[in-house]
């Protein structure tokens, strides 16, 4: 989704602009490297470590949200 896209979204109130908070998207950023490396654990069944990796993705996608507020 482009920029424009996301801005059309605000417009229409499917999604509430914020302000970028650094911190919030650094945290958010090491809370996805940690559920990488979780998923690479081979001690995991293979459905936790699906579960971290799809949350390390979604932790990483939000933190991008949040970026551009």
């Amino acid at each position: 989704m482009s920029l424009p896209e996301l801005d059309n979204l605000v417009r229409i109130g499917q999604l509430k602009a914020e302000p970028r908070n650094d911190r919030e998207v650094t945290r958010m950023l090491a809370m996805a490297q940690t559920r990488l490396s979780d998923a690479k654990l081979n001690k995991l069944s293979l459905e936790g470590r699906f579960t971290s990796a799809y949350n390390a993705a979604h932790a990483a996608a939000l933190s991008a949200l949040r970026w551009h507020g």
